[in-house]
């Protein structure tokens, strides 16, 4: 089996045409990435190469006592052993500090110990993170955790050769791991240097970034980094989900046999995601150019309600915060520094003392502004009650008598607040009459939540406009603290929320522990009710008090949708399909509001129609901290979608020029290996028999022919969307007599012949056959009958190798 999986690789990557002894490495072709040195600073992107590492510890090896050695030792995915282990040897005890707030699982296994029965207790490796293609000489064995020594020796060995000037490198702990790379690569030997001028870039992965503290939410974030794109870096999670299958096989294999194996593996899913780059390119730019259009709209209006100086202070501090991150963040929200309740009560007493002094006595030992922060209070408890009421029917005994207590205590403070109610608002105590609905003539009592308080804002307007001017003017000022205290509150427990939603799904474990966590889920869901009824009936009062005030524009109508996280949506879809990316939310309004500030004037003065005119605190008029906060990220929204059309629409043009360069890669291997001419051989050379040449010429013309039809394929699947949306125009140029050649609902344009150099001799049929069955490399075609095999040789089919594809693209229409 390993034996077998070893040809195929040897044949696949071309090294049967090298002349004996076999001494090369597997060159793995990658479609990404070009030089681009020449290229501007803000376009670098556009030719970087964007890598993710992580490791798997399901693919763990047994420790049996065989020590025989890899086929392919280092040709192919696997780095070499022998230099690898020497490696892990000499740099194990590297000192490894975890400078980050996060308790991540791949610190805890960054040094676990080793275990005597395991051989490998893992496999650490690095792909490609835009198209999860896995790279050469790239993985290898954790021997004891995800040490630093054993990931830096991946990665390095994966960029020893390559030449480019930006690194995008997502890592689950890059936070802590870059942060000494540096001085970790000057102590390593020189066949893990790199290019000195190399910029790398490091980012978190965005699922990964979530459970990291706040220092990291946006320094190592994707969606704020330039360049980055819509890169997720979570394509490494990918291949382990792919090769997660063959773990309970693996493991017990002995360690080249293993190694061989997983090669094998990771070169199926590299093919795998080549021919389905088609698909997978076209589907992420007709998504990016929707999106572009969409988030660029939301930004050019959210730009437009903002002053310009505004614009530019914030852009400026984004620009300075990316070259020096030590600078003030610009897309962290800061601390609240709103006119709470609290504060508003203490300004009001202080004014009231004020009063006394200059001899403006209060009519009652009980001020004003207690008084009506007394009924505010009554108002709540009887909001909480009447949620409690509302689930009474389920209720037991216990908690039904509960209930009535607490009705009873509530109607006794009431009536003691109408005590005071009827020296500031003797014309309402006079009229007052408990409006209970159960009040109907019996002896039944009435139910003290449904008590109406009558507060200067449930008063007719000619009333309030009267007598009672002062108090609604404190009511006013007491509603305006009261609702941003609602909104802080809310914001505050819907963060909380978030926070045991997140522990819930990554800690907590068996039935005990979940159900706990989900009672105090559920205890805060009910705050966050409570907290929302509160700033509804804040907000109704607000508008009968001044219902043409500026506080409309902050405090905006609550909606049941409007209640969700900031870090997109919270609860149980936190993991589900439903869940809305960084890139793609929309923040609902409580997020985008201004923190308040704490100035507030108290002069207040009447307009024409009798509407008092109330104070209008500084922080309806301020620019806010937080709308720069929500400019910086739409606008960050904006640039990665942006990029992201530039990005994927450049890996298209690669693709085709990759393709084609490929097939002529393989044209040109048929002359490889040399015929028998005669007695000249040359020295230490075993040339070709003539069987093994036709075999060879047939397997690379075949070869040529797949990656030429994979490059008509895609270009006719791109070239028209690309044209239409005027991107490529040279791609399209280039490739337009193929898309129009191409027939209707086959995507053929050349033949087989067209691509073939006419140097070449045509295949005998008997030659054809033999080779192909001594080759073992045709299994998908052992269906072909003689007339295909005489329109191969004849070079007369031009859909062959087509149909090749569709097995290849399709397998279950084969």
């Amino acid at each position: 089996m390993a034996a077998a999986c070893h040809r195929r690789s040897i044949e696949t990557l071309g090294l049967r045409y090298n002349p004996p002894p076999v001494k090369a490495v597997l060159s793995l072709m990658r479609m990404a990435a070009m030089i681009g040195e020449n290229a501007d600073k803000k376009d670098r992107y556009k030719y970087a190469l964007f890598l993710a590492m992580d490791a798997n510890f399901r693919l763990k090896s047994k420790e049996r006592g065989i020590r025989d050695t890899p086929l392919g030792n280092g040709w192919s995915y696997f780095v070499p052993s022998r230099p690898f282990k020497e490696h892990v040897s000499n740099y194990v005890h590297q000192p490894e500090m975890n400078m980050c707030e996060s308790k991540h699982r791949a610190v805890d296994h960054a040094n676990i110990r080793g275990n005597d029965k395991l051989a490998a207790n893992g496999v650490g490796g690095v792909n490609c993170s835009r198209h999860a293609l896995n790279r050469k000489i790239g993985f290898g064995d954790l021997q004891r955790g995800e040490k630093y020594c054993n990931m830096d020796y991946f990665v390095l060995s994966t960029l020893h050769d390559v030449e480019i000037t930006t690194l995008y490198l997502s890592y689950d702990i890059a936070c802590q791991w870059f942060v000494n790379l540096p001085s970790r690569i000057e102590e390593y030997p020189l066949r893990l240097q790199v290019n000195p001028n190399l910029v790398v870039i490091v980012a978190v992965p965005k699922l990964h970034l979530v459970g990291h503290g706040p220092k990291c939410q946006t320094k190592y974030s994707l969606n704020y980094i330039p360049g980055s794109a819509r890169t997720c870096g979570e394509s490494i999670e990918q291949i382990w989900s792919g090769q997660n299958a063959v773990s309970m096989s693996t493991r017990e294999m002995s360690p080249g046999c293993r190694q061989d194996t997983l090669d094998d593996h990771l070169g199926a899913w590299n093919f795998r995601k080549v021919v389905g780059l088609g698909k997978q390119l076209m589907a992420l730019l007709r998504e990016a150019i929707s999106m572009k259009t969409k988030h660029k709209i939301q930004f050019d209006e959210l730009s437009a309600s903002r002053l310009p100086a505004d614009i530019k202070k914030w852009n400026d501090m984004v620009l300075a915060w990316h070259a020096d991150n030590t600078r003030p963040d610009p897309y962290s929200m800061p601390p609240s520094q709103g006119s709470s309740l609290a504060k508003v009560k203490l300004a009001l007493a202080k004014e009231e003392s004020e009063d006394a002094t200059a001899g403006v006595l209060s009519p009652h030992e009980m001020s004003a502004s207690t008084f009506l922060s007394a009924g505010l209070d009554l108002e709540d408890q009887q909001r909480v009650l009447q949620a409690s009421a509302a689930t009474a029917s389920s209720k037991s005994t216990v908690q039904a008598a509960d209930l009535q207590q607490k009705r009873i205590a509530l109607r006794h403070r009431i009536e003691n607040w109408r005590k005071i109610q009827a020296v500031y608002m003797p014309g309402v105590s006079a009229s007052l009459q408990d409006r209970n609905p159960s009040d109907d003539g019996t002896s039944e009592p009435a139910n003290a939540e449904l008590s109406q308080l009558f507060l200067p804002s449930s008063l007719p307007l000619s009333a309030r406009t009267s007598a009672l001017l002062g108090l609604s003017v404190k009511e006013h000022r007491l509603r305006l603290a009261q609702a941003e205290d609602c909104l802080r509150q809310l914001r505050r427990h819907l963060r909380i929320r978030l926070t045991l939603w997140q522990y819930k799904l990554s800690s907590v474990s068996g039935q005990r522990a979940t159900t706990r966590t989900r009672s105090y889920i559920d205890r805060f869901n009910e705050k966050i009710q409570q907290y929302a009824r509160k700033y509804r009936a804040a907000r109704a009062a607000l508008l009968l008090l001044d219902p043409g005030g500026k506080w409309v524009n902050r405090f905006q109508v609550l909606n049941g949708t409007d209640i969700r996280g900031p870090q997109r949506d919270d609860g149980e879809h936190l993991n589900g399909k439903s869940r809305e990316s960084e890139g793609r939310r929309e923040l609902t309004w409580i997020w985008r509001v201004a923190i308040a500030a704490d100035a507030e004037d108290s002069s207040e003065e009447q307009d024409g129609e009798g509407f008092v005119s109330f104070p209008s605190p500084d922080f309806l008029n301020l620019p806010p901290s937080d709308m720069r906060v929500e400019w910086v990220k739409s606008k960050a929204r904006a640039e990665r979608w942006d990029e992201e059309v530039t990005l994927v629409a450049e890996e298209m043009r690669r693709t085709l020029a990759f393709l084609e360069w490929r097939a002529k890669w393989w044209e040109g291997q048929v002359h490889r290996r040399s015929l028998v001419v005669g007695d000249i051989q040359p020295p230490q050379v075993r040339p070709a028999t003539a069987d093994l040449f036709s075999g060879l010429r047939a397997y690379a013309l075949k070869q040529a022919a797949i990656q030429h039809a994979l490059a008509r394929r895609f270009a006719v699947l791109w070239v028209p969307f690309l044209s239409n949306h005027t991107l490529l125009p040279e791609v399209c140029t280039e490739w337009a007599s193929v898309v129009a050649a191409a027939k209707p609902g086959r995507m053929r344009t050349s033949t087989v012949r067209d691509r073939t150099p006419a140097s070449l001799p045509r295949l005998s049929r008997p030659q054809l056959a033999d080779e192909f069955d001594k080759l073992d490399q045709l299994d998908e075609l052992s269906d072909l009958d003689n007339s295909d095999l005489d329109n191969i040789q004849n070079g007369e089919d031009e859909d062959i190798y087509e149909d090749l594809l569709d097995d290849v693209m399709d397998p279950a229409s084969a």
